[in-house]
């Protein structure tokens, strides 16, 4: 009596893919199982041996579409031919069961996806994260926009602080579901405001109040935040703490040398801000971690207490252990 195919299919989703191959050379009835499996997960690195997967995809629309997590990282001197980027893009049209897409490709263009966009048919509607290193256009704005239930979006291109890049129009119906955001400051700018994320981490671009406003104009659900400024923080936190108030773990960084040496007077005036940030429960300025605990100031109220960098104690001399032979701690 053969066994239910819902049961072999949790079984081999729990096999590693030496086995899967074991098994899909055993019997006729568990080859399209094991190779389903085999195909699901797919990952390929700078000391990957077998890119001609992608190929393989390319030319089988059926294996494609087996695939749920499709992950691309080369290094930036890996040789890449003009034909593995005509094989990514007809592969990619068929991978409509994608939940998680990677596309680090240092010399990648956005013309990879050009061809699922082209096609009305092509959806991902289970597509749930996008990393990629693609310059942020009109054509990956395309491809976003066939994603309904897009989770998690990050795009690591660093665009040229030279040439400042054209931000594409964003239509407010795309990405309904988006609750996080990793990437350059003028995709952020395009893509946030209109969505109520929880999480955005910019790694690039230059902080402001304004931006802030703009930021947090209708993502009252903020929780985690982090960016980078040429500004005096101070002003930047203060404006960060009346628009960005539920948040739980907020990172400033500063790219000019604001202070000096920082003193206890402005660390305190930082220590003022954090209050008036409620849930906030971890905070890095400038590579300072801040450490906080929360107290009673009554018998019904509790409340975050800040310790400042300055009020931080470390062990004296007295506390440390000398010994006398170290070679018998460590006989090797």
């Amino acid at each position: 009596m053969a066994l239910p195919l819902e049961l072999l299919d949790n079984v081999f989703a729990t096999l590693a893919p030496a086995d899967l191959l074991v098994l899909a050379r055993t019997s006729p009835a568990f080859f399209p199982i094991a190779q389903r499996h085999l195909y699901r997960s797919i990952s390929l690195g700078p000391s990957t041996k077998n890119p001609l997967v992608v190929v393989l995809l390319a030319r089988n629309p059926h294996l494609a579409r087996c695939v749920r997590s499709f992950h691309v990282r080369m290094e930036p001197r890996s040789p890449i031919f003009s034909s593995f980027y005509t094989a990514l893009a007809k592969a990619l049209v068929n991978m409509t069961g994608l939940e998680s897409l990677e596309l680090s490709l240092t010399t990648c263009s956005s013309s990879v996806l050009r061809a699922a966009i082209s096609d009305p048919t092509v959806s991902y509607p289970r597509l749930r994260h996008f990393s990629s290193s693609i310059p942020f256009d009109s054509t990956v704005v395309d491809f976003l926009s066939k994603a309904p239930i897009l989770d998690s979006l990050s795009l690591d291109h660093i665009p040229d602080p030279k040439s400042p890049p054209l931000t594409p129009l964003v239509p407010p119906s795309i990405l309904p579901a988006l609750s996080q955001f990793t990437g350059p400051l003028h995709a952020a700018l395009a893509i946030v405001p209109s969505r109520p994320l929880a999480s955005v981490q910019l790694h690039d671009g230059d902080l402001t109040e304004e931006i802030v406003e703009t930021l947090a104009a209708s993502s009252q659900n903020l929780l985690n935040f982090s960016a980078s400024t040429s500004s005096p923080p101070l002003p930047i936190l203060r404006s960060i703490s009346r628009s960005m108030s539920n948040l739980v773990y907020l990172r400033l960084m500063n790219t000019q040398n604001f202070l000096d040496v920082p003193d206890r007077t402005f660390f305190l005036q930082v220590a003022e801000v954090l209050y008036d940030i409620l849930e906030l429960s971890a905070f890095e300025l400038c590579g300072m971690y801040w450490n906080s605990s929360k107290r009673k100031i009554s018998e019904t109220e509790e409340r975050r207490i800040w310790t400042t960098p300055y009020e931080i104690s470390f062990p004296s001399h007295a506390d440390y252990t000398e010994f006398d032979d170290a070679h018998s701690l460590f006989p090797y």
